[in-house]
């Protein structure tokens, strides 16, 4: 908790000042010759009763006779010191002559000592012990200080760096990061996939379904079972392709609405998304302002900090919320990755012939002959093996041939077939020999000979519906089926699912950019309106000051933007006033230069939360000032700037005397060997040595005034 703060009054002016706000602490300044006349002043002082304690500073010699008259108002609650005119001696605080020379500390730093809170307190508890409560006051002192000259010419140049543009931007305008983090996790939706039990998912899962059903339909039709079902085993194929490529149409028809509803929802708000949710989309992802609106301040933040210029932040701002924008726009509808769709299901519902004529066919005929051949020749059985191949041959003709197109010209097959096996039965019965190996073996040879018959048969069969198969685009219309699923789900995932916070995120990165443009243009005002300090040489401290000015210059701006980010943090609509931030611009960098002229560079000011800058620089200040350190070693009888002329010394008691030290809180303290071990921390930029000495009894008396 802050203590009150000093409040001074100077009787030295013409008009006696009226506290018209009075703090519990009250610095007195007056002349020695007018205390008694304002005794009256002082009686109603010390009647206040939120007054507990009073300093009066008496300026003035005390003439042929030396006797300080110190107001019996003032007792009880207050405390004198008796300041002498001119300049002031250097003394030792002992029994030693005042030395000669000039003095380093004045009145005005007595005064700025005493209206630290901390150290008007020490100095009335110190001088409320002694003799008359009066003292003599004996100080040095040292600040941490910032050229003037130096610090306009770094604020000139930190205000050229965050509106360079350019050139002179290139190597910190580089491509964020952190916005385009900002970017991705927005565009990021939460659901990916249709929702189940609706019209699409319906649509969509009927169509995988009726796809692996016809494609367990052909490899079915491909065994013994297909070989032997004749033509219905083929039409049961027949109609699970149809039913596939009617399922695709579906499946497209329904999907290409819903990515057209999509375009038409986000561009034109129409059909309302409740619409898609009812055809099968997910809900938009919820939007979470306060996050977003955190997200985007951090970034700027990031950027800020580390370098990024003011124009470069507002370009990129607006590019991505530009490019967020344009995602609302049909123009931005995404290529029909599955614009082949329909081809390949009107591909399944009218499929190509089979084709067993030549190849197929042919090759089972060439099998028929050298089968016939073969069982007439080494069966001994004379025709019965042709009467029993031939017909057998003619059957599974007709078996691999049943599902031949209709233009097929059947008589000619079994013609040639018949032709063939009685042919090649013939040759064998005219060249067999007279050797019967028996009915067992000749059954035997029979058997193989009908086996191959069946196994050929099979094969052939098998490598019909293969490249029938391989003719009807089942592999392409699923590949097709499956990119048109793919693009459903990227369209939800890039578009509708993140489509409010994508709208949110634009809206809130033009109205930053907007922001960033009217401290942009504050900034170039004040940078046209100074004259920078030409030849200003700058010392070791020019870094730490500039990182400070830095520092407090992007404060300034996110200060500006502070109203922008607590908008987009609300659910309210967004609308870029920038007029607002440039009139809030200008009125803080007005605050920001009265703050450096009256309380100087090392307060830290009111928008300004970071005082890392600060404390890097008061390190870099203090331990270029070998004198502040030695001040807090200093002791009663250490040299310091006595108040009072060399012939007013006399007049002191030095045993008595008291030290008071204090140093800025942003000061590393030293080891103090001889020095006060309870050094008061201070928020001013200076430390010192006040030193307390009690003036001679005889010198000071109480003036009771009687009406």
């Amino acid at each position: 908790m802050n203590p009150d703060p000093v409040l001074t009054l100077d009787l030295r002016t013409p008009e006696v000042p009226v506290p018209n706000q009075p703090s519990s602490r009250v610095l007195v300044i007056d002349t020695t010759d007018a205390l008694s006349e304002h005794h009256t002043y002082f009686e109603q002082l010390a009647r206040l009763p939120q007054v507990t304690g009073v300093v009066l500073v008496a300026v003035g010699g005390l003439g042929a006779d030396p006797v300080l008259r110190t107001p019996s108002a003032l007792a009880g609650v207050g405390v004198t010191l008796w300041v002498g005119d001119g300049l002031g001696v250097p003394w030792e605080g002992g029994s030693q002559r005042p030395g000669a020379g000039s003095t380093e500390s004045t009145v005005d730093d007595l005064l700025a000592a005493l209206r630290l809170p901390k150290v008007f307190d020490r100095v009335l508890a110190n001088v409320g012990v002694m003799p008359h409560q009066a003292a003599s006051p004996g100080l040095a002192v040292d600040y941490a200080v910032v050229e003037p000259g130096m610090m306009r010419s770094l604020k000139l140049r930190a205000l050229q760096q965050l509106v360079a543009t350019g050139v002179a931007a290139r190597l910190h305008d580089r491509e964020s990061t952190e916005l385009t983090s900002v970017f991705r996790s927005a565009t990021e939706g939460d659901a990916t996939s249709v929702r189940q039990g609706s019209p699409l998912y319906d649509a969509m899962s009927h169509a995988q379904r009726e796809l692996q059903a016809a494609q367990r339909s052909i490899d079915r039709w491909r065994t013994w079972r297909g070989l032997f079902g004749l033509k219905q085993a083929h039409r049961v194929v027949l109609d699970r392709l149809a039913a596939a490529g009617n399922a695709l149409l579906r499946h497209h028809r329904v999907a290409r609405k819903a990515l057209v509803d999509v375009d038409s929802s986000l561009a034109e708000g129409y059909p309302p998304p409740g619409e898609l949710v009812e055809q099968g989309l997910p809900s938009p992802a919820p939007v979470n302002s306060e996050e977003m609106a955190e997200a985007v301040r951090k970034a700027v933040t990031t950027e800020l900090i580390g370098g990024r210029t003011l124009p470069g932040i507002a370009e990129q701002a607006r590019r991505l919320g530009n490019q967020l924008g344009a995602a609302r726009s049909l123009a931005f509808t995404e290529q029909d990755s599955a614009a082949d769709l329909e081809k390949w299901a009107r591909g399944l519902i009218s499929p190509p012939p089979v084709q067993v004529w030549s190849r197929p066919v042919g090759f089972l005929i060439a099998v028929a002959g050298a089968t016939t051949l073969v069982s007439t020749l080494a069966s001994g059985l004379g025709a019965w093996p042709l009467l029993l191949m031939v017909p057998l041959w003619l059957g599974l003709v007709t078996l691999v041939s049943a599902t031949a197109p209709a233009g097929l010209d059947l008589a000619f097959l079994y013609a040639i077939t018949f032709f063939a096996s009685s042919l090649c039965g013939a040759i064998g019965l005219g060249n067999a020999n007279n050797w019967s190996p028996g009915p067992l073996i000749a059954t035997g040879i029979l058997l193989g000979l009908a086996t191959i018959a069946l196994l050929s048969t099979y094969l052939v069969w098998r490598r019909v519906v293969g490249q029938w198969r391989d003719e009807v685009p089942l592999r392409q219309a699923a590949a097709a089926d499956k990119r048109l699923s793919d693009q459903v789900s990227r369209t939800i995932a890039q578009r509708w699912s993140p489509a409010d916070r994508s709208r949110r995120l634009a809206d809130s990165l033009l109205v930053v950019a907007g922001g960033v443009d009217a401290v942009v243009e504050v900034f170039r005002e004040a940078i046209d309106a100074k004259d920078p300090d030409v030849g200003h040489t700058f010392g070791d401290s020019s870094a730490g000051l500039a990182e400070v000015l830095h520092h407090d210059l992007v404060a300034v701006t996110l200060e500006v933007l502070r109203p922008s980010f607590d908008a987009i943090a609300s659910r309210l609509p967004l609308s870029g006033d920038s007029q607002r931030s440039l009139v809030r611009a200008r009125d803080l960098l007005a605050a920001y230069d009265d703050h450096l002229e009256h309380a100087g560079l090392r307060e830290l000011p009111s928008f300004v939360t970071d005082d890392g800058p600060r404390r890097r620089l008061a390190a870099t200040l203090w331990q270029s000032s070998a004198s502040s350190r030695h001040i807090l070693q200093l002791t009663e009888r250490s040299r310091m700037t006595q108040l009072c002329a060399a012939e007013d010394v006399r007049l002191l008691q030095a045993d008595g005397a008291k030290v008071v030290h204090f140093a800025s809180g942003d000061m590393d303290l030293p080891p103090i060997d001889n020095g006060s071990d309870e050094v008061i921390r201070t928020k001013g930029d200076a430390v010192g040595a006040l030193r307390l000495t009690p003036i001679l009894a005889r010198y000071v008396e109480r003036e009771v005034q009687t009406q």
